[in-house]
């Protein structure tokens, strides 16, 4: 343990042994349920906007519970990586104002932890009333028959599971693996009509080495709903375990609505709170979340109030089973009062102010209740929820500097189990690196990021024009359509 602790206080390169075959760029995403992303800006309600982005704001750490924690390999600067996922987006029921899942609900398999999962998770889809975009009851018997004889990746277990959706059944259980493999299965959203199902394309780039950044966007054009941020990663080793947060230039994930009507031009800006990394003792390893976070709401219709919500996780404690708690408030801050929009601890808001309180298990289920009602409501069961595997192009499709591709010489020898095979490859592509460092130095020359403008000191990428076309290329490969403007890709204003 004391060596695997010297390396990541060290930041020296880890042996291949030691890695996940995941490419860093691809393993940081926040889309492992897009079908959440696409719905936020769904409702012409501000208050159920902000509950949309806060459900968001749950489901981009679903890694954390569902696949096996473990270090992907370190970018390289100038390296890339893009996807997409074609599915449809969550909706919410008229008569419980509660989210119907409709797509990839987790089913547990065999020998799943209740949390740190094996690298993958168990999935099935559920077949969906027709008022929530399901097909008739004649063709979900049609699709139930044939699935049924589909389910390959966990046989043995049976099809009689329930989810918590009223409206739904389910049927076949796959496996859903992140990272390079073959994650796509037939049909995965076989109980939706497709005019249900929108497409989100996910692109990121490396745009600094020392230190490492990446910039990073989403886009649901059917949707009109944007995001985009920085990541940058501080780690350090703090006890028996390490801890993970953001870095000077990640100002958190940034949302927009594009989109018009209610809400145009609304900005939400949802921070990061801090992760750690523990088990290491024991060698099974599992993630918890601690510190506050601030999802704040910006733009849109001139108003002298807005809605900014405030959540803490909270610390776990050495003795006992972690319990993943957390609780939260929604409130109306002043626009330009200094003191209502500093606040970054529930417990800082006066209850005349608070709309809203959330409490629950980020790795289980999270309620909501409106002031002055007695109800709670749910506003996202993490239970439900199973990671959605992403659409990525083949490796012979992929240029040199895409994540699969050039990771690829790696990734095969780890899935292979030939560590020392890996470890060269890795030393390989590592000294690539440098050699086109000291070139580019040599030469008096400065790193330029091909899919993003250089300027994001404010935390917010701009697409280069080149950016605008690997999103137009991506969207135009899931659809049969023509590939759509680029006036849809505008750059966030400053």
């Amino acid at each position: 343990m004391k060596v695997l602790l010297g390396l990541m206080k060290k930041r020296i390169s880890l042996p291949a042994s030691l890695l996940e075959p995941i490419p860093n760029l691809e393993y940081w995403q926040y889309a492992d349920r897009a079908d959440i992303f696409a719905a936020i800006g769904d409702s012409s309600d501000e208050l159920e906007r902000m509950l949309a982005v806060l459900r968001f704001s749950f489901s981009k750490e679903l890694k954390f519970i569902r696949a096996r924690l473990g270090k992907p390999y370190n970018s390289a600067l100038g390296e890339h990586f893009r996807c997409s996922w074609r599915l449809p987006p969550i909706v919410i029921d008229e008569e419980t104002g509660e989210p119907v899942i409709r797509t990839h609900i987790h089913v547990p398999i065999p020998g799943e932890p209740a949390y740190g999962g094996q690298g993958g998770s168990g999935w099935t889809t559920p077949v969906l009333e027709q008022k929530h975009g399901g097909r008739t009851n004649s063709e979900a018997s049609s699709i139930v028959s044939t699935s049924s004889k589909a389910s390959k990746k966990s046989p043995g277990v049976g099809l009689g599971f329930k989810q918590s959706n009223k409206s739904s059944d389910t049927i076949s259980i796959n496996r859903a693996i992140p990272g390079p493999g073959d994650e796509i299965e037939a049909d995965p959203d076989a109980g939706v009509v497709d005019s249900e199902k929108v497409t989100v394309v996910f692109l990121c780039e490396q745009v600094s080495h020392h230190p490492p950044i990446s910039a990073y966007w989403y886009t649901c054009p059917e949707k009109g709903i944007e995001g985009y941020g920085m990541d940058q990663i501080s780690a350090k080793v703090s006890g028996m375990s390490v801890k993970v947060g953001p870095g000077s230039s990640n100002q958190g994930i940034f949302i927009r609505i594009a989109r018009d009507g209610p809400g145009q031009g609304e900005e939400y800006q949802i921070t990061h709170p801090s992760a750690s990394v523990n088990g290491i003792l024991k060698g099974s390893y599992y993630g918890t979340i601690s510190d506050q976070i601030q999802i704040t709401c910006r733009g849109g219709e001139k108003s002298q109030t807005k809605y900014r919500a405030l959540i803490d996780y909270k610390d776990e404690s050495w003795i006992g089973k972690p319990r993943f708690l957390l609780d939260g408030v929604i409130y109306k801050y002043t626009v330009g009062n200094e003191t209502e929009e500093g606040w970054t601890k529930p417990k800082q808001v006066p209850a005349d102010k608070v709309v809203a309180n959330i409490e629950g298990s980020w790795m289980k289920q999270i309620k909501y209740r409106l002031k002055g009602q007695k109800e709670w409501k749910t506003l996202l069961d993490l239970d439900l929820l199973a990671l959605i595997p992403k659409d990525v192009r083949p490796i012979h499709e992929q240029d040199e500097h895409e994540s699969r591709k050039l990771w690829d010489p790696v990734t095969q020898h780890l899935l292979s189990k030939n560590w020392g095979e890996a470890t060269k490859q890795k030393q390989v592509i590592e000294q690539k690196q440098r050699d086109r460092a000291a070139a580019r130095k040599a030469k008096g020359e400065e790193h330029e990021s091909r899919f993003f403008e250089p300027d994001w000191e404010d935390g917010k990428p701009r697409l280069s024009a080149e950016g605008k076309k690997a999103i137009e290329e991506e969207l135009f490969r899931r659809s049969s359509a023509a590939p759509p403007s680029s006036a849809g890709l505008a750059s966030p204003a400053v």
